[in-house]
């Protein structure tokens, strides 16, 4: 706590707390760090034998007073409700939140693999795009998309909200499902060099420094080269892993390929990746609705960096009542 200070939450001021507040020390320092901010969520993790640590927590705004003994799906439970996040209920609901479950654990397998150097298995990732797509198949891909961003963030988040808004395109675009289960297994993968990529860079709250933006670029070259000597993946995935980043103007990296040289996959994995870019909340800039991440990208396409028919049939598709359901 010593190093937290009123500034880090002008961006965030959400926080998880887990201190001992009956110490009048601690409640000093907090009361001095703390303001009121409408929304925040504030959840404080307190001994359910000290009832004075629970009043104190309410004092400081608590949104929610848990035990110290509760687990993340608690936690994650709490935080849904405080932003009003449908989790969904019964088989429907647990088989979401299952399929999320199952993408994290085969893309934390991969990108493990990739830092220890070992062989990429595809054991558990063909498994898990298969629960992805019917997932979204069942409830749409913007209640699947909401139970990501309500278990996960960082580049885990990421990854998966591009695996989503994929299979979703793939579904709604009316794809054979071996493509759907082809196209979520590209989005599983396409970060996969962020594995190599030091996580002070990853996470760091705000903009790169140029030799920061070196390496945090260099993952596209990273996980394709991993795959190809690592792997017996498809070349059309390798492919779309080392190319995710190029658009049709030449202006994208690693390579700068221009249009005839990228192929469909990869486009259309590219705009899936610039969709869940857009709608994701990061430190430094607000999530924008799925109708103002369409406007941005009707301006990338109308000058000539992604392509046009892909962006119509993904807004057509995420902006439907019911996305891809």
């Amino acid at each position: 706590m010593s190093s937290l200070a009123p500034a880090d939450l002008l961006v965030d001021p959400s926080l998880i707390i887990d201190l001992d507040l009956r110490s009048p020390e601690t409640m000093r320092k907090l009361k001095a760090i703390l303001p009121r901010v409408s929304g925040a969520c504030r959840l404080f993790l307190v001994d359910p034998l000290a009832p004075a640590a629970a009043a104190n927590a309410r004092a400081l705004g608590a949104t929610a007073v848990l035990p110290t003994s509760a687990s993340v799906i608690d936690i994650h439970a709490a935080i849904a409700t405080h932003f009003g996040i449908e989790q969904g209920d019964g088989a429907i609901g647990a088989a979401v939140r299952q399929s999320v479950q199952a993408g994290v654990d085969a893309m934390d397998g991969s990108f493990q693999a990739l830092v220890e150097g070992k062989a990429f298995s595809m054991a558990g990732m063909d498994g898990a795009s298969r629960q992805i797509a019917d997932a979204i198949r069942g409830v749409g891909a913007n209640e699947w998309l909401a139970t990501v961003k309500s278990y996960h963030v960082g580049t885990y988040q990421h990854c998966m909200l591009v695996t989503g808004v994929a299979s979703a395109f793939g579904i709604g675009s009316g794809m054979a499902r071996r493509d759907v289960i082809k196209l979520t297994v590209a989005g599983l993968l396409h970060d996969i060099g962020k594995a190599a990529i030091p996580i002070e860079i990853l996470d760091k709250p705000g903009a790169l420094t140029d030799d920061e933006l070196k390496v945090m670029r260099s993952h596209p070259v990273v996980g394709s080269t991993y795959l190809m000597e690592k792997s017996g993946i498809d070349s059309d995935i390798l492919t779309s892993v080392r190319s995710h980043h190029e658009l049709l103007d030449g202006k994208g990296y690693p390579d700068g390929l221009d249009a005839p040289q990228i192929d469909d996959l990869t486009r259309i994995l590219t705009v899936c990746d610039v969709y869940a870019a857009l709608i994701e909340r990061r430190s430094y800039k607000p999530a924008r609705s799925p109708a103002q991440a369409m406007i941005v990208m009707d301006a990338m396409a109308s000058v000539g960096k992604l392509e046009t028919s892909l962006v119509r049939e993904l807004g057509r598709i995420m902006l439907a009542p019911r996305a891809a359901a």
